[in-house]
């Protein structure tokens, strides 16, 4: 038996145009949905470990081998260990921006119910950082029935780990122990508040199914003297500030942000976390920042690349969608030629159209 973590977000954090439900109850194709504006008003992705065959690799409709790892309380509701979860129907939606999504409805089987009557939440594909824009319509344009979406494939948060430090007016203060309204020291602007702080558990058994999932290791010093002052630990698709003469001659910019895990095998630069349980913590601004995390320097949440707000931030969402990325970002296939060098790392990105934009990147990063 195999354990895989989903990032959902529950049907009670989901509006449905014209007074629509996610549920089809008495269908299962999600065909009532085509037509209507779907909008996510919450980031509260909610992490569900399920227990899976071995050797199965994606989350299907009507298999009977999924089954929840543990209990749970999920939109209120509570649910025993063993419970069937199915991905009852996927279904493509467009932003108002002409992008296009693949959601998947997640199904928690319930005694006494037909199956497919219900959805009690939403699954995203789009890899590390692939969720579609919260507080915005999104234009449900197809639906399809029996899905197998393959697990690498769905959504996954962009983070610091608990643990880490950012640098505060008051001095470095734990990531986890910061909140909403509270002020980080960002590169550009001094001292900026928070909008908003989430966080993300995955136990030990889903990391060790998933290693792709685990932190990547910053050690102490790999971006030169004391940068960062001692480990850091970062989500793999977290992206850090690299500058140089590469960056300047290949890239024509003095400073881009990369996706930590594509400089893994770098000098100091190491995807060996030792095991046991991670919990990541995202921040969020008004602006896309950079941020002092132990002398490394490193991305708050970009929303039109990663997630959204929850929903009591729903007034900031015309701004996060607005929300350019504090540097060019290098990713997919072009952030696999990078070199570091000891005066800081530098980026040689030597291929046409090399930067992106953040969303566009996020997906590309995904399989990159």
């Amino acid at each position: 038996m195999a354990q895989r973590v989903i990032y959902t977000l529950p049907e009670g954090d989901v509006t449905v145009s014209g007074g629509g439900q996610l549920s089809g109850i008495n269908q299962g194709d999600g065909s009532h949905l085509v037509g209507r504006d779907i909008t996510l008003n919450s980031t509260a992705w909610e992490s569900v470990t399920i227990d899976e065959a071995d050797g199965d690799t994606g989350f299907g409709d009507s298999d009977n081998s999924q089954n929840l790892a543990g209990p749970i309380t999920y939109d209120g509701e509570s649910y025993g260990a063993g419970r069937r979860v199915e991905a009852e129907f996927s279904f493509t939606v467009e932003d108002p921006d002409g992008n296009t999504y693949d959601i998947v409805a997640f199904n928690i089987n319930e005694p006494g119910v037909t199956s497919y009557a219900t959805v009690e939440g939403l699954a995203f594909v789009g890899g590390p950082g692939g969720f579609p824009p919260a507080g915005v319509p999104l234009r449900v344009i197809a639906a399809q029935e029996g899905p197998n979406v393959a697990y690498d494939s769905l959504a996954t948060p962009i983070c610091f780990v608990a643990g880490g430090r950012v640098a505060t007016p008051t001095g470095p203060r734990a990531v986890e122990e910061i909140g909403a309204g509270d002020l980080v020291l960002t590169r550009d602007a001094g001292a900026q508040p928070v909008l908003w702080a989430g966080r993300m558990f995955l136990p030990a058994a889903a990391l060790a199914e998933r290693p792709d999932f685990a932190p990547i290791r910053v050690a102490r010093g790999a971006f030169g003297s004391d940068a960062p002052h001692r480990d850091v630990w970062l989500s793999p698709q977290h992206r850090v500030l690299v500058t140089g003469w590469r960056a300047e001659l290949y890239a024509g910019a003095d400073e881009v942000l990369v996706p930590v895990k594509k400089l893994v095998g770098q000098p100091g630069i190491t995807a060996d976390w030792a095991g046991g349980d991670v919990t990541y913590v995202h921040l969020l601004l008004d602006h896309h920042a950079l941020l002092d995390a132990d002398g490394l320097i490193a991305e708050s949440l970009l929303p039109a690349a990663a997630t959204g707000v929850d929903a009591d931030l729903v007034r900031a969402f015309a701004v996060a969608r607005a929300m350019p990325a504090a540097r060019p970002v290098v990713c997919g296939p072009a952030a696999a030629l990078l070199r570091p060098a000891y005066s800081g790392v530098e980026v040689g990105a030597m291929s046409m159209g090399r930067f992106k934009s953040a969303s566009s990147c996020a997906l590309n990063a995904a399989i990159g």
